[in-house]
């Protein structure tokens, strides 16, 4: 049901990761001569690219299934509550694994910079937790219904 406020909430924070897995989330700035580094959600591009922190990636598109499916079960409260969880999880765990990879694959090679992007996990995690209580808010008022009849 998309007049369901939680509904545009989940929306919001799928398009909010697919701009997170768009946008760059760092840059390295090399100590010496050299070329900035951008770093990216599955990549890290620059001299040479790598793929070291794809996990950053893996950790954002599984919130796709995760909001999508919250949407679908909008019939099931309990479990749309859940999987607004997971999703935050999720988005807790990116921001540990970007700063444990930021603070040991990039220590030594220059100063790193933060990009807008790195926040919007954050933005997410907002937005979970605003459809959750949504969510919750629904259950609490079909259940004081249904005490009334």
């Amino acid at each position: 049901m998309l007049q369901r406020k939680q509904t545009l909430f989940l929306l919001a924070a799928i398009v909010v990761t697919a701009v997170c897995l768009c946008q760059p989330i760092g840059a390295i700035e090399p100590q010496g001569m050299g070329t900035w580094t951008a770093i990216y959600s599955l990549f890290v591009t620059g001299p040479e690219v790598s793929f070291n922190l794809w996990p950053l990636f893996v950790l954002l598109v599984l919130t796709y299934p995760v909001a999508i499916i919250a949407i679908a079960l909008y019939k099931n409260r309990k479990a749309q509550a859940r999987l607004c969880v997971w999703a935050v999880v999720c988005n807790v765990l990116w921001y540990a694994y970007f700063l444990f990879g930021i603070f040991t694959a990039f220590q030594q090679v220059g100063t790193f910079h933060v990009k807008f992007a790195a926040g919007l996990p954050l933005i997410n995690i907002i937005l979970y937790l605003l459809a959750r209580k949504g969510i919750m808010d629904d259950e609490r008022l079909v259940r004081s219904a249904d005490r009334i009849r």
